[in-house]
């Protein structure tokens, strides 16, 4: 009889001291199928995908794991990946001192006959041609545009995350696993990882596809799992797929709408920027931001958009005091301001939630309440001492708005999903009373209950008068919460549109423009 199901997860069951991570969780992926794996964060998803990657030890859960019929007892990754799972994860992961068929193959450089099939043998020394003519037989099997001797410092982020997935498919994967793959990738990029993915498919191999995006799910997926609460909720095949059923199911409750209205009053102008400048951090005589100006109201939510690489989150992080500003002016309340590092951008009333939380938004060693109140201690603290009790109360009631999924303020952030970082990078801004909060991808790798409840947090922001700065590479969710739109382009910015005016076409029309070196448009 054959067998329906390559990989089968039965009954897991996965403890943490005070937490029921995984709760006889059931997965099953059939041949050659793209399988969603959906639900909100902390729902026991990652749990649950370290398991089969071998993160978590067999013996360190209950269940077991069933690949072609076969029980396997994986104790790592390398056991994982030796019967047949592949796993990419959601953070880039690569070496960038290295070239694209080194990434690929670096957990043994002397291997020859790497792709062939051939019997392997070893030598001392690396065999160059053989591994560049492997990497790209491997890479046109698997229609992935990359050059085997590209210098991986320079490919963009939708590259990396390409190299990452032949990486995986190196190793000939009977089920690859994708966890959150199109986080940071562009339009074009997402387009091109969905062809990959459906080659893959056609060549029979089984696909996990881990995603927070609705519109992923119905487009490229077979089937959907749902997990909630560390539970099995529900699965549909894709005949039965219906949005707002799938979205209860995730959250257990309806939303009647995604993005919730707001009836603000945009009042006078709180920050403005002028001629702002910023030179290349690596190319000599050449800017990375070229004279851009904006101001932002008091209620007002200001989108700023544009594509992967148009300097909108370096506008932001030389706003912070995160990279140095070549020329330009920063006025607060008419007022000009110098703001050299972020210490200073605080003190003048500036909070940022930058889109890597890992590099600038978390301390992960420490415990939730830390991370919160780190951002304003005169609050908690006297005579440099922090009051535990103060630091509790402080921090509780951003813990209990932004229903943060963990058992206490004393939970270790190393330990939260990624969208419950997420709250307490923005619990963190909070804390510091902002005048003017930038938002850089705020629901980056949210769940849809999160950024409804992040959605609802940002038109309060707005109603208390806090000026907003908002980038998003969904265009939806950017039209959909701004009141006003600069675009940019090549690092300029490229027009303004006010939001009666706004269509996806012409935000992309600016965001495409050309500029020549010396800043102007091209014809």
């Amino acid at each position: 009889m054959e067998r329906e199901y390559v990989l089968e997860a039965v009954d897991i069951t996965k403890r943490f001291p005070g937490v029921l991570a995984n709760d006889a969780v059931c997965l099953n992926v059939k041949y050659g199928e793209v399988l969603g794996l959906i639900g909100e964060n902390g729902a026991g998803k990652s749990t649950l995908l370290k398991i089969l990657n071998g993160i978590y030890p067999h013996g360190t859960y209950e269940g077991k794991l069933i690949l072609e019929g076969q029980e396997v007892q994986t104790t790592s990754t390398q056991d994982a990946m030796a019967v047949g799972i592949g796993y990419v994860p959601q953070e880039t992961n690569v070496l960038k001192n290295f070239s694209v068929a080194e990434n690929i193959y670096m957990s043994d450089l002397r291997l020859t006959k790497l792709h062939q099939g051939e019997k392997q043998s070893k030598t001392p020394f690396v065999n160059f041609r053989e591994m560049y003519q492997a990497c790209e037989t491997l890479l046109k099997e698997n229609r992935i545009d990359l050059d085997p001797k590209a210098d991986v410092r320079k490919l963009s982020v939708g590259q990396q995350q390409m190299l990452m997935i032949a990486r995986a498919l190196a190793t000939k994967p009977k089920v690859l696993i994708l966890d959150e793959p199109t986080t940071s990738l562009s339009g074009s990029d997402v387009k091109r990882l969905f062809e990959v993915v459906r080659n893959l498919k056609e060549n029979g191999t089984s696909i996990i596809f881990v995603t927070h995006k609705m519109e992923e799910i119905l487009e490229l997926t077979d089937r959907v799992t749902i997990l909630r609460d560390g539970k099995n909720i529900s699965t549909f095949e894709k005949k039965d797929y219906d949005t707002g059923k799938i979205i209860a199911d995730m959250i257990g409750r309806e939303i009647s709408e995604l993005y919730p209205e707001r009836h603000n009053e945009i009042g006078d102008e709180v920050f403005r920027v002028e001629g702002l400048t910023v030179e290349h951090p690596y190319i000599a005589n050449r800017d990375l931001i070229h004279d851009v100006s904006f101001c932002v109201h008091a209620g007002e939510v200001l989108g700023l958009g544009g594509l992967v690489g148009a300097g909108r989150s370096e506008v932001c992080t030389a706003i912070y005091g995160m990279m140095p500003i070549k020329s330009g002016k920063i006025f607060l309340n008419g007022k000009e301001i110098h703001i050299r590092n972020t210490e200073e951008a605080v003190k003048n009333g500036i909070s940022m939630v930058s889109e890597d939380r890992k590099r600038y938004g978390l301390n992960f060693s420490w415990d939730i309440g830390k991370n919160i109140v780190i951002s304003n201690l005169k609050p908690v603290s006297k005579w440099n001492f922090v009051s535990t009790k103060k630091l509790a109360e402080r921090a509780k009631p951003y813990f209990d708005n932004l229903h943060v999924k963990a058992p206490s303020l004393n939970t270790r952030v190393a330990t939260l999903s990624g969208g419950n970082q997420q709250k307490v990078v923005i619990a963190r801004a909070l804390n510091a009373s902002p005048k003017v909060m930038i938002l850089d991808e705020p629901t980056k790798g949210i769940d849809v209950g999160s950024k409804n409840e992040i959605y609802q947090l940002i038109n309060e922001l707005a109603a208390q008068g806090v000026a907003i700065i908002m980038i998003s590479s969904e265009l939806p969710e950017l039209m959909a919460m701004s009141d006003r739109f600069v675009i940019m382009a090549d690092g300029h910015v490229a027009g303004e549109l006010e939001k009666e005016e706004t269509k996806e076409a012409s935000i992309m029309q600016l965001a495409t423009k050309s500029f020549r070196q010396d800043g102007k448009k091209e014809a």
